[in-house]
């Protein structure tokens, strides 16, 4: 139960989502402890332009009070936010927001009238810890590829993160046996970050969809730009 996620010891991020004819609602939340930091996206159906930012405050029980800073048409917003975890729903709490003391941030004028309205939906997402065999798995289907263009065995370090049927890693390469590759070009790129997407197929077996080197948010990008249908929170 999701009660029980909040409130183990280690850091929990949980998923939600919200999809309707007008728009679609995400949020991503991880709490640690009485902190709470996370993404919140809006995105209307019929128009360009939507909202995502930040959130970040604290936790009392199932509710959540935070602070969204984000941006919509180029302009930098900051408002309150608060949530209710209720089961494996997140619902949104809605009321008069103001502006207080010539303050930019909005807050709701009277946080005891809030109202919770809106239900987002938790969306399944699991981190398979080291020494799990879904973990193994995933390791080896991208130490082949890897491997062969290092010219060297190779060995990951970083998260694995998965959702139905598609998983993500990020994080670092480095070879077995800590020495660096003789191809200049191979060596450069174990300094970079890397990224890959993969693909569980209907025997069960792991593939490697799509992977890179890169010193900023490029290869998960690309990732996401060639396969739209992969769930989004592998790129959160």
């Amino acid at each position: 139960m999701l009660g029980s996620l909040v409130s183990a010891a280690e850091a929990q991020t949980l998923f939600f989502e919200r999809e309707t004819a007008k728009d679609s609602t995400r949020i991503a939340l991880t709490m640690d402890g009485g902190t709470v930091n996370g993404t919140k996206t809006w995105r209307p159906k019929q128009e360009a332009h939507g909202a995502r930012g930040t959130l970040q405050g604290g936790m009392k029980g199932p509710v959540i009070s935070a602070t969204w800073d984000y941006t919509v048409e180029g302009s930098d917003q900051s408002e309150q936010q608060i949530y209710k975890l209720d089961g494996d729903r997140l619902l949104i709490g809605t009321g008069e927001l103001v502006e207080r003391n010539n303050d930019a941030k909005l807050t709701f004028k009277d946080p005891s009238a809030v109202k919770f309205t809106t239900v987002l939906q938790r969306v399944e997402a699991r981190e398979p810890k080291a020494g799990t065999p879904e973990r193994k798995a995933i390791m080896d289907a991208m130490r082949e590829p890897v491997s062969g263009q290092i010219g060297k065995p190779v060995i990951f370090t970083g998260g694995v993160r998965a959702s139905g049927s598609w998983a993500r890693f990020q994080g670092n390469v480095a070879t077995t046996d800590g020495k660096k590759p003789t191809k200049q070009d191979a060596a450069e790129l174990l300094e970079l970050d890397f990224f890959a997407l993969l693909t569980r197929d209907a025997d069960g077996a792991w593939k490697v969809a799509h992977w890179g080197f890169a010193g900023d948010t490029g290869a998960s990008e690309a990732a996401r730009e060639k396969f739209p249908k992969a769930p989004w929170v592998l790129f959160e």
